[in-house]
């Protein structure tokens, strides 16, 4: 508003006027000539001027120029007839300002009946007809809208629900007439099972509802489905409602195949065999898979959205390395494939995986993030590095088993000659002494091939049903005097019945304590514990395959300085050692290795550095009711000499030589064949034969072989097999059984005699 000026002094002379003054509206009062009688103090405020100023200058000072002749019409008009006037004019404020206003003027007549002078009042109507202005351009307005709006629009009467207009655009996506239209109710463009819900709610409507989806029924019958938006307003001067109609049928449809769509994408997503993750520029997640959060220890995607790496509990190091990828592969705009990488989870467990990812575009082909996919292989891994170390060890035991047997053949000929020179030489003789040196080098080299031999499991074993609770109760007195007195061992042995050697597996209970009081050397403890336990179906540390069911169980644990996963992964090895040069040969946890898995049963390993180390062997548990198969009725010792017929066949010449001269001076009549095919020869050329001889492996025909040929045409023919290991079909097939005599190699002259005499005098 503008400021009121300072009132003006001009006080009437009339007392008449005097309640005028009070009056907060313009009130003047002229004479028919239209000269100013009086003016109210309302009136002076307003226009800055007093009656004086006024009668000198006349209305037509505070009246717009272009609104003058109206004015002077309506003036004389009123004078002329006598009648009230009204005129609306522009009025000149005190500032200059011209605004609108309502002139009313009340003619006084005189005695004469003419008009004497002219009452009236100005109001002020120029916000009334601006806002009247507003209106109106509102109402063309929106009129225009209404028809001209490319979406059907109507107008209902909120009782009846009748059309009460229409625009164009509804009728031409109706379908219907407007004078149609006119005629009916939002009932008729419903289809008949709508008709009462829509009823119900265009009645309860107030106000503006928005969004609410119907079905509306064409002129032709189509059914399409429409979103209707509704006002309440008023329409020619009664209440009523604006209803804008948008076809929707199509854009849902849309929805729903996109729907329908990503809910494949979802399935597809939610149900690939692998982690699946999309990230943007800065490497936050802008989604995931199911698999993927649960490979990072969270609940759902959900929880990776919106963080980066480093806050998915990876390590530092992990995070660089995955950010680093993801830049790569953005800044090329390459996909990057089968690229293995490691995640930590938050509970510490480490995964191994294998990774592609791909640039991921916008519509315009920019790069805006990276989408990346993998599988978890951390188990794949660790199969292919048992199947590798299983096959290495596979290979070494060949190899051991291999040079095993040569090297039993070279010592049976050291230790066989050489006990042949000793006991030849009287016993004063000076050459004894040295003798007995070579003959004790034989015997610790006979026992280092038992040992590869063991590894390689193709040692020769005696099993019977056994206790092995009782065995280590048996070994405890050795055991202590093993480790010694600095070291504090501790039995806790429980009945477990197996099926093994008592002379490999009580080895394996001694090479395991070794291992374990040289894993001590300022002092500790050793328990060493049996028991029977049920294991699940896996893997394990040995690389066996176990199978799930009862085992016997021998523990023994330490408190030594434990051993690093690089040293654990290779314990088993032949010859591998963490000893100083000349402490060790690195066969006693080979030996370990080789009688437990030719026993049937698997080792299990647990240690860290500084924490110690505990050995598991586990070997299955007996059948009770199964026979003692591994004894063996004692017999009187029998004289180790005779005058029977054995026919020898080796194919080592030094070995052949050396059982002949031992066999013909114990008193046999030895018939010698260095093949099988001569040893054939001999007994179809007619040579009666007591005993066969025969090694195992020979070039040609094997021992095997050979027996099966002879038994056809000598079917009572006792035999006696030799070798320097058993990784054979007749060992394997035959020589667990008590049917079939086997003499183990390096043998000594007495053993050997020993035994033909035992093969002999087995079935008289």
């Amino acid at each position: 508003m503008p400021p009121t000026p300072e009132p003006v002094s001009d006080p009437p002379t009339n007392p008449q006027f005097a309640f005028a003054e009070l009056i907060p509206h313009m009130v003047w009062v002229a004479r028919p000539d239209g000269s100013a009688e009086y003016v109210n103090r309302r009136w002076r405020e307003y226009t800055g001027m007093t009656l004086a100023e006024v009668a000198a200058r006349g209305w037509a000072e505070t009246t717009h120029p272009d609104d003058l002749d109206a004015a002077r019409v309506g003036w004389f008009a009123a004078v002329r007839s006598g009648e009230p006037y009204e005129v609306v004019f522009r009025f000149r404020r005190h500032d200059g300002v011209y605004r609108w206003h309502v002139s009313r003027g009340q003619p006084e007549r005189g005695a004469a009946g003419s008009v004497v002078r002219v009452v009236g009042t100005c109001t002020d109507v120029d916000d009334q007809r601006r806002a009247e202005g507003a209106v109106r351009a509102s109402e063309a307005q929106y009129r225009l809208l209404f028809e001209a709006n490319p979406h059907p629009m109507w107008v209902l009467d909120p009782v009846t629900l009748r059309f009460l207009a229409v625009n164009d655009a509804a009728v031409a996506r109706y379908g219907y007439t407007r004078d149609e239209f006119l005629g009916m109710t939002i009932a008729d463009i419903r289809p008949p099972e709508d008709v009462a819900p829509a009823r119900d709610a265009a009645r309860r409507a107030a106000g503006w509802n928005s969004g609410r989806v119907w079905r509306h029924v064409w002129r032709d019958g189509t059914v399409r489905q429409v979103e209707v938006s509704a006002h309440d307003i008023a329409y020619s001067g009664r209440p009523a409602r604006l209803v804008v109609a948008l076809d929707i049928t199509d854009r849902r449809r849309a929805e729903d195949a996109l729907r329908e769509r990503e809910q494949l994408l979802r399935g597809v997503i939610a149900n690939i065999p692998g982690g699946v993750f999309w990230k943007d520029r800065d490497s936050v997640y802008l989604g995931c898979n199911d698999l993927f959060a649960r490979n990072h220890g969270l609940p759902g995607p959900d929880a990776v959205v919106g963080k980066i790496d480093i806050e998915l509990g990876t390590t530092p190091a992990e995070a660089a390395a995955f950010r680093a990828a993801d830049r790569r592969v953005m800044e090329t705009g390459e996909p990057a494939l089968d690229v293995e990488e490691l995640l930590t989870r938050p509970d510490g467990a480490r995964l191994t995986l294998l990774t592609s990812k791909v640039p991921l575009r916008d519509a315009a082909g920019g790069v805006v993030g990276v989408l990346g996919v993998y599988q978890d292989v951390t188990e794949r891994r660790r199969l292919e590095d048992q199947l590798r170390q299983a096959a290495k060890m596979e290979a070494v035991g060949r190899l051991a088993g291999g040079v095993a047997h040569d090297f039993n053949n070279l010592l049976t000929v050291i230790t066989g000659f050489g006990q042949l020179a000793r006991d030849g030489l009287p016993a004063g003789d000076p050459a004894r002494p040295l003798l007995d040196h070579i003959l004790k080098a034989g015997a610790r080299a006979a026992d280092l091939t038992r040992q590869l031999l063991a590894y390689g499991r193709k040692q020769m074993l005696h099993p019977q049903v056994l206790d092995l609770g009782a065995l280590v109760a048996d070994l405890g007195v050795m055991l202590k005097r093993l480790i010694g007195e600095d070291l504090e061992l501790a039995l806790d042995p429980a009945p477990a019945r197996v099926v093994a050697d008592p002379g490999q597996l009580s080895q394996v209970v001694m090479n395991l304590a070794v291992n374990a009081r040289d894993a001590m050397p300022a002092g500790g403890r050793v328990a060493v514990r049996t028991r029977e336990v049920r294991r699940d179906a896996g893997q394990a540390s040995d690389g066996a395959e176990v199978r799930a069911g009862r085992y016997a169980l021998l523990e023994v644990a330490d408190t030594g300085c434990g051993m690093s996963d690089e040293v654990k992964a290779r314990i088993f090895e032949p010859f591998f050692t963490t000893k100083g040069l000349g402490e060790g040969t690195g066969l006693g946890l080979a030996t370990v290795y080789g009688i437990v898995r030719q026993s049937g049963g698997h080792t299990e390993v647990e240690s860290a550095e500084g924490s110690g180390t505990t050995f598991r062997v586990y070997i299955p548990v007996a059948d009770t009711a199964a026979p003692p198969s591994g004894e063996r009725p004692p017999h009187a010792e029998a004289p180790a000499r005779g005058t029977e017929r054995v026919l020898l066949v080796e194919d080592d010449d030094e070995v052949r030589g050396l059982t002949a001269r031992v066999l013909r001076a114990a008193g046999y009549d030895v018939v010698v064949g260095a093949t099988g095919e001569q040893a054939m020869a001999a007994v179809v050329g007619g040579a009666a034969v007591d005993l066969l001889v025969t090694d195992v492996v020979m070039p040609g025909m094997g021992g095997r072989e050979l027996v099966d040929r002879l038994r056809a045409v000598a079917p009572g023919l006792r035999v006696l097999y030799t070798s320097g290991y058993t990784d054979d079909a007749v060992v394997r097939n035959g020589v667990e059984q008590d049917t079939v005599h086997f003499l183990q190699k390096p043998f000594t002259p007495a053993a050997l005699a020993r035994k033909v005499r035992e093969v002999l005098d087995a079935d008289r």
